[in-house]
Order: structure tokens, then C-alpha cells, then sequence
């Protein structure tokens, strides 16, 4: 019976075209990889990538190496959660998986795999906290939305479950090279872009396999033939830009292709990574930065100041976290300093159609899409801050949701991983402010130091140990050398948001008041947070009352600003103890600055 089920779900995939679908094999791990490889072989998905170990003679690949195949296409994506589950792992390489194509998860069965020891907990929680993360509460909201979606198959070796969905008929046909009218569009406007006597950046955003990176490669051969010579390419890395350089190929026959360029003549295509840009100042008719999310904004800024001619492309969607900065952070300058930029967003899929039953099921489960909340803020009215328990917000989806929306859309660093922190770590709490039921804020903070660390002190002081988790203990020891910082208690603000429309009205310092009352009433020592410093943020923290205690020495990847550590003591003798270490950092950045 379970038999002929599986058979008529696969027959009916053979013979009509079908949506991208995913697949649950929940049962022992050696069934359900051979499970996985009948299906595999009856469907002749032959194209097909293993993330996790004991992939036969497939390659695999770790969780943590997913970036490295983001813009590539499998025909099939397995994914094995016995050697653990990362959230931004799973969003991403659901991206890779091509139309017609499965993304198969091979996992506990489901009445268990919440309470299956994952590998990857280390990973995610600090030290000291790992024996108090048991039952996942991550994968119980992971294993509802499966058991919730019609187009999710199911497979273990009592029972099947699930339906295709087949595709949609095309409703309209563009000419080649285009795959979408939003992609001609985008080319169109890159080539109006090029060639106007006064041209402002363009930015093009779109989520996965919307096509933005074949549209930069379609344009790029387009300006060639138009007479353009330098066409310079930049992004994270080089394999970002595949696609935009296979395209680009694809339209200039006859071209020469070298390590990272296309010629054509004395004419050429080519990549350079964004730091020797800036450094060399290469001529270029047109620069083209892909990926541009994922490339710290101050770079992104620096870009626009050397080259008029300048396209920026990237996904909004960053399962690095940082599309949402691109968003927050460079659009702002943008505004600012370019107010007549361009900008468009291509919608409609190219790689899979619209309505995709595998993208919809992600972005709903990782809490992807930005929520419109409806909520009003009157001053005159009391206002609540509240701990939230871990499992009150699987029970309070709405909930999860607005933080985590609040959360994605106020930071930069923000991604599907903090979503599996904020209901699994034990290390990490949740505070809401509200007012009459209406999300004004949110606040994530981290409890750090103690004396479980005690016996790790001298060493972490000393730069000989470093362990997972406890940033303010750990990086306030050994930047002054005193084993006893790392034994205080401190609650680190890890993340603090307030509603965008009721920003500036103090509401953001009522809440870290609040938070500084509850970890004084809880025995702290300190609180304190670290962020990219800029002028605007150490003026908030000041106000607040905290102190700059350390900066960085070197600039932050992913906000190109220096580390700033704010501190701010909780008793009298914290209070002394930070005055002190206050006077040291002076000390130390006038010493610093006379012998420059």
C-alpha cells in the first residue's frame, strides 16, 4: 500500500510537468537515504546536491558551505537534519533546487525530531548552556508548518502523504534572450542607465531566481555590442557572478574567455573584487556590483563617490542577513545623496513560476515576508515591557512573527539562524514593549559571564581560550588583561528595535531602562551591547547612560564600521569598576593617537 502510494505520487511527476515540491523522508537514517536514492534514481534526478555527511558516492557538502553554491541549480537538493539543522542553510539552498526539481529532507521521525540531539546545538548556543537545550521548539514550529502544508509529501515506512502541484501553462511570451518582462525591463534600464549624459545608480532587488544576475549579463553583452569597452563586475566573490558572466558569454560569440573576464577584441568583461577597485580606480564605462547586500555599505558608498556609471544588484532576501541592510542602510544614503537614483524590483520568478510551493512554504516557516503591523502609540499612555517565554511564542505565532519582522527589518545582521535562537537558546531572552496590545518594540539580549567560567578565566584573559558565546566577558578580559571581568554577570542587548513611525520619541530609551531595572533586580553586574559605531548610535547609548569602555581595532565585515563596547554598571562597585576601565580605554586612544 505505502508502495503504490509512492509509485502514483512519482508517475504522475514523470508524466505532467510539476511545481518544485519538498519532501520529508522522517524515519532511520539508512532507510530513508535509501528511500531518497529510489526516488532520486525513478525521477532521473541525476543533477543533485547532499548537504550533510553519508552521501555515498554523491558529493556532499556541510551546512555551513551553502553560500558557495548560491546562483548555481540542482536538480535535487537533499538535505540530511541527522548531522543537524541551520535555518539559513535550509533558506538558501531551497533557492539552488531548479523547476521541476525536489528539496528532500531526511530526518528524525516526526513525533521525535524535537527532541533529537542536534548535532549543530554547539553551534548556536554559548558555553556553559548546552545541557539546558533540550526539546527544540524550533523544530516543533518547523514540524507544524510541514504537517500543515498540502503540497509538503511526507514519507516514512508506515504511511505517504502530499500532492503535486503541476505548473501553470505560460501566459505570455517574451522574446529571447528575456525570460520575464520584469527582466527586460531591468536590461532596458540598465542600457538607458549607460547611456544618459547625467546617469544616477540604478538598483535592481529581487529575491532568488528572479533573474537579476542574468539581466546584468544579458546588458553587459548588450553595451559591448553598442561600443562600450570596460564593463567592470564586482561582488562578494566570483561564483556570485556566474550566471552574470555566462550570460554575458551566451551574447558575445566568438568571445575569449580568461580566469574572471570576457574579451572581445579590445574590449572586455571583467571582475575585480571591490577592494582592488577602490584601491586602483580602474577606468570603466559601467560598474556592475552583484550580490551588493552582501558588501559592507560603507564600500557600496565609497563605489558611488568614484563612478557615476554604477549599477547596483542584489537579493533582498540575504540568508546572510544582510539584504535587509542593503535596504535599512545604503538606500538611506542613496536618498540622501542621490535623490533622483533609480530603482526597480523584479517580481515574477524565472526559475520557478509564481506561487512556487517550495519558496511560500520557506518564507512562511523562517518568517521571511516583512508584516505591515497595524499598531498606534499615544505618549500620554502607560507603556509595558515583558519577558516573553520561548514557548508562549510558538503558541502566539502572530506574535513570533511581528518581532521577528520588527527584527529583520531594524537589523542588518538579522536571519533565519536568530529564528531558531529566539526559540531554542537558553542564553538568549525576549523583551516586548507595548502599549494597549500593540507591538512598540523589541528588545533580544544575551546572559553572559558567571562563574561557571571561573576555571576558563585566566586563560580567556590571556588570549589562550575562547569560547562559544559571552562577547562582553570574554572581549573586555583580554582586551585589559583582567581574568575577573570574564567572571561578572553581564545582560548584553543584542538586538533593540522600535516601530519605525515612533522612533525618536524616547521609546527605545524607556525600554533599556526597563531592561537595566530587571537585570539590577536579577543580580547582574553589567549591562551592556556591542554594535557598528557610528556617531548616531554611541549619542543613543550615551543618552541611555552606558559608556564606551573599547572600540575595535579593525573595521566589522558586515557593517564596515568599527566595534564599539558600551557598559554600563549595575552597583556601586560595577559602577567604580567601569569608571576605571573608561579611564584605561582613554588612556590607551590618547596613547594611541600621540604616537601617530
Amino acid at each position: 500500500m505505502l508502495q503504490s502510494k509512492i509509485d502514483q505520487w512519482l508517475e504522475e511527476r514523470l508524466n505532467v510537468p510539476c511545481q518544485r515540491q519538498l519532501v520529508v523522508i522522517h524515519d532511520q537514517q539508512d532507510w530513508a537515504r535509501q528511500q531518497t536514492q529510489s526516488i532520486l534514481t525513478r525521477l532521473n534526478l541525476n543533477h543533485c546536491l547532499w548537504c550533510g555527511n553519508n552521501a555515498d558516492k554523491h558529493p556532499y557538502i556541510q551546512a555551513k558551505q551553502y553560500h558557495q553554491h548560491l546562483g548555481r541549480e540542482y536538480q535535487a537538493l537533499v538535505y540530511n537534519a541527522y548531522d543537524g539543522v541551520r535555518a539559513n542553510a535550509l533558506a538558501a539552498l531551497s533557492g539552488v533546487v531548479a523547476q521541476q526539481g525536489l528539496m528532500i529532507i531526511i530526518c528524525p521521525p516526526l513525533t521525535q525530531w524535537a527532541d533529537f540531539d542536534d548535532p549543530q546545538k554547539t553551534e548556536r548556543i554559548s558555553f556553559g548552556y548546552a545541557p539546558q537545550a533540550g526539546h527544540s521548539l524550533f523544530i516543533a514550529w518547523l514540524k507544524q508548518h510541514i504537517e500543515q502544508d498540502d503540497y509538503v509529501v511526507l514519507i516514512n515506512q508506515r504511511d505517504f502523504c502530499g500532492t503535486n502541484m503541476p505548473l501553470q501553462k505560460p501566459v505570455q511570451k517574451i522574446d529571447a534572450p528575456y525570460k520575464t518582462t520584469d527582466q527586460q525591463q531591468a536590461v532596458e534600464a540598465i542600457l538607458a542607465q549607460a547611456k544618459s549624459p547625467s546617469p544616477q545608480p540604478l538598483v535592481i532587488t529581487a529575491d532568488r531566481g528572479r533573474g537579476k544576475s542574468s539581466a546584468l549579463g544579458i546588458a553587459a553583452a548588450q553595451l559591448i555590442h553598442s561600443g562600450y569597452q570596460r564593463i567592470v563586475v564586482t561582488a562578494p566573490i566570483f561564483a556570485s557572478v556566474s550566471q552574470l558572466f555566462q550570460h554575458a558569454q551566451s551574447g558575445l560569440p566568438g568571445c575569449e574567455q580568461q580566469r574572471q573576464s570576457l574579451r572581445l577584441g579590445e574590449k572586455r568583461v571583467e571582475f575585480q573584487p571591490v577592494d582592488r577597485i577602490l584601491a586602483e580606480l580602474p577606468s570603466a564605462d559601467i560598474v556592475m556590483v552583484d550580490e551588493a547586500a552582501a558588501i559592507p555599505a560603507p564600500l557600496l558608498q565609497a563605489l558611488t563617490r568614484h563612478y557615476a556609471n554604477i549599477v547596483f544588484s542584489t537579493t533582498i532576501h540575504g540568508y546572510e542577513g544582510s539584504g535587509r541592510g542593503f535596504e535599512i542602510r545604503f538606500k538611506g544614503y542613496l536618498q540622501q545623496h542621490f535623490p533622483d537614483y533609480q530603482t526597480l524590483h523584479l517580481q515574477h520568478p524565472i526559475r520557478w513560476q509564481r506561487g512556487d510551493p517550495l519558496e511560500r512554504f520557506w518564507f512562511n516557516t523562517l518568517l521571511l515576508n516583512s508584516l505591515e503591523m497595524p499598531t498606534s502609540y499615544i505618549p500620554e499612555q502607560a507603556l509595558q515591557v515583558e519577558l516573553i517565554e520561548q514557548s508562549s511564542l510558538v503558541n502566539h505565532p502572530a506574535l513570533l512573527a511581528q518581532v521577528f519582522s520588527l527584527l529583520i527589518n531594524a537589523h542588518y545582521q538579522t536571519t533565519p539562524d536568530d529564528l531558531v535562537r529566539i526559540l531554542d537558546a537558553p542564553d538568549q531572552q525576549l523583551f516586548v514593549l507595548r502599549q494597549h496590545d500593540h507591538l512598540l518594540g523589541a528588545a533580544l539580549v544575551n546572559l553572559e559571564g558567571g562563574e561557571f567560567l571561573r576555571p576558563l578565566a585566566v586563560d580567556v584573559a590571556e588570549g589562550k581560550r575562547r569560547v562559544k558565546g559571552h562577547l562582553l566577558p570574554q572581549n573586555l578580559g583580554m582586551n585589559f588583561n583582567r581574568h575577573d571581568l570574564v567572571c561578572y554577570r553581564y545582560l548584553r542587548i543584542n538586538r533593540i528595535a522600535i516601530q519605525p513611525e515612533y522612533q525618536f520619541q524616547g521609546l527605545g530609551q524607556y525600554l533599556i531602562t526597563q531592561l537595566s531595572r530587571y537585570a539590577r533586580k536579577q543580580g547582574y553586574d553589567f549591562i551592556g551591547s556591542s554594535f557598528g559605531a557610528n556617531p548616531q548610535l554611541l549619542a543613543f547609548w550615551y543618552k541611555a547612560g552606558f559608556y564606551l569602555v573599547r572600540q575595535g581595532n579593525k573595521k566589522d565585515a558586515s557593517s564596515g564600521e568599527y566595534s564599539a563596547f558600551v557598559l554600563a554598571g549595575l552597583h556601586q562597585g560595577a559602577i567604580k569598576l567601569r569608571q576605571a576601565l573608561t579611564d584605561i580605554y582613554q588612556q590607551q586612544l590618547h596613547s594611541n593617537t600621540s604616537s601617530c
